[in-house]
């Protein structure tokens, strides 16, 4: 059986990579996709996942696309749904004109962001700022340009970024991670582990950089700096040098991606803040925002009134993803312990106290910067 794939027109200014609204019928029911871009013109299979959801994939190289989640989460008793079996898939076709990048080098493809607390059942949810980001990280690789996303703690910006390098097939991503402040040294290190460079590190800085940039511009490689917040002006200028020593195709995109310090350092330098291609700030989900992806991101709020996520939001929440993940955490344990198959105010509130000190209970969270 066919179905067909729709979207409405990207609204003016934004990129066809992106598709808002993106909707699957399959056997009568209408699913909303979880995916952030657009994919070239190509045939798609659908297969079910669970009563609730299917997964779509590529029909040509079984590439997993994304996966649709039923609408409304739990239909009335009165609409019969037939799960179908999974000996059976359907053919549909998305016909955005993005192109795709293929992946020779498997082992060297970004892996699944993870969700906070490793949360059961948590979901991908296609927010503004996510599909701002995989149009944003998207643009800077074919630009093979710098970049820097930033923002406060917990808004996703890091997930959002893992998941917008998967979904878009971005290979060869360097992820640079470190525990507190690095130096250019401590940077020429961990490329040397990320680039798998045989044999011992050149002990010179100034031989140490001529590998780095003769490696770095055998492939397009994507360099994601995590926690940039961490970096000083020395860090941002050497690894803008890597960049700047690039030739075409092969020079190396890079992502900046950290808290309001980051964007400070940048902007205050103007060698700097000249060669970033785009800026965009992470900021916290909106009460309508809330309501909207809430209910997507986990199954226990799926069933929740709007109430209920409204007194969570209010009370402490926000519009953070990590506050919401903790705090879903720890209503599942509370569910858990008192043989409670839905969530109501009283589970709500005493997770609310276990999650947030009492100052932060108080009123709604300001974000730390970090």
């Amino acid at each position: 059986m066919t179905t067909a794939l729709t979207a409405p027109d990207p609204p003016p200014g934004r990129s066809t990579r992106i598709i808002r609204g993106q909707e699957v019928r399959w056997r009568g029911r209408p699913y909303t996709a979880a995916w952030m871009t657009g994919h070239a013109q190509r045939t798609v299979r659908i297969r079910p996942r669970d009563p609730d959801s299917v997964d779509v994939y590529d029909a040509t190289t079984g590439q997993p696309l994304g996966t649709a989640h039923a609408q409304p989460p739990h239909p009335a008793p009165d609409h019969t749904h037939t799960p179908p079996t999974s000996s059976k898939d359907t053919d549909v076709t998305d016909t955005d004109t993005t192109q795709t990048t293929p992946r020779p080098d498997q082992d060297e493809v970004v892996g699944e962001p993870d969700f906070y607390l490793n949360l059961a059942d948590a979901r991908i949810v296609a927010t503004e700022a996510l599909l701002e980001a995989s149009e944003n990280i998207a643009d800077t690789i074919e630009a093979r340009a710098m970049s820097c996303i930033y923002g406060d703690a917990g808004l996703g910006k890091t997930f959002s970024v893992l998941a917008a390098l998967k979904e878009i097939s971005a290979e060869r991503v360097l992820l640079l991670q470190f525990r507190s402040r690095p130096t250019p040294r401590d940077i020429r290190q961990e490329l040397f582990t990320e680039l798998r460079l045989e044999g011992e590190p050149p002990s010179h800085p100034s031989e140490f950089d001529r590998l780095l940039k003769r490696t770095l511009a055998r492939k397009p490689y994507v360099l994601v700096c995590d926690e940039a917040q961490q970096f000083s002006r020395e860090c941002f200028e050497f690894v803008r040098h890597l960049w700047d020593t690039g030739k075409g195709k092969n020079r190396p995109a890079v992502l900046f991606v950290g808290g309001e310090e980051a964007y400070k350092t940048l902007y205050s330098e103007p060698a700097l803040a000249s060669r970033i291609y785009i800026w965009q700030e992470f900021a916290p989900m909106e009460a309508d925002e809330v309501q909207r992806n809430i209910p997507l991101f986990h199954p226990v709020w799926a069933s929740a009134s709007p109430e209920l996520i409204d007194y969570v939001y209010e009370e402490g929440a926000g519009g953070t993803f990590r506050v919401w993940s903790k705090i879903t955490y720890h209503v599942l344990e509370g569910m858990k312990r008192r043989g409670l198959e839905q969530v109501d105010e009283s589970i709500a509130r005493w997770a609310i106290r276990r999650a947030l000190p009492h100052r932060r209970r108080s009123r709604r969270p300001q974000q730390d910067a970090g």
